[in-house]
């Protein structure tokens, strides 16, 4: 028997992998602004 997901599901599978791809770069981005501030700071 072959199962297949709605469409539905597969929208809320994208938008949950999406969000996180969103929170994972601005945290990146944010990290790497701290690194460099501190980086100027101990030179």
């Amino acid at each position: 028997m072959i199962n297949t997901n709605s469409p539905l599901e597969n929208l809320a599978a994208f938008a949950i992998v999406f969000a996180a791809g969103v929170l994972s770069t601005v945290s990146l981005a944010k990290y790497i602004e701290k690194a460099k501030r501190d980086a100027e700071r101990s030179v």
